[in-house]
């Protein structure tokens, strides 16, 4: 699935619930509380403990990635923001920057 294709099926869902699409700091909350809940599972553990955490609770970090994506698709379209646009911008950038290339 394409990264536009699932910011219009987060686009219509909201709007199948009623969710207005205005910006507003719930979004950023709700990936701050995402994250969290995700470190929070590795916090303060050594390099072998996050990896068999990881392992055994691979399901949890599944689910915390979706509802970061979703989210993140969310506040995309409360802000105008094509997310797959932004994304390729991004990572030519990134991977520019770490290959020495230059645009």
């Amino acid at each position: 699935m394409k990264i536009s294709e699932a910011q219009n099926i987060v686009k219509k869902f909201a709007e199948s619930n009623g969710w207005k699409d205005e910006p507003n700091i719930d979004k950023f909350d709700h990936l701050h509380e995402e994250l969290l809940e995700m470190s929070r599972h590795l916090r303060y553990k050594n390099e072998e403990e996050r990896k068999e955490i990881v392992k055994e609770k691979k399901d949890v970090f599944e689910d915390g990635i979706g509802d970061l994506l979703f989210a993140l698709l969310r506040l995309s379209n409360q802000l105008n923001i094509d997310a797959e646009k932004s994304f390729e911008n991004v990572s030519n950038s990134i991977i520019n920057r770490y290959t020495g290339k230059k645009e």
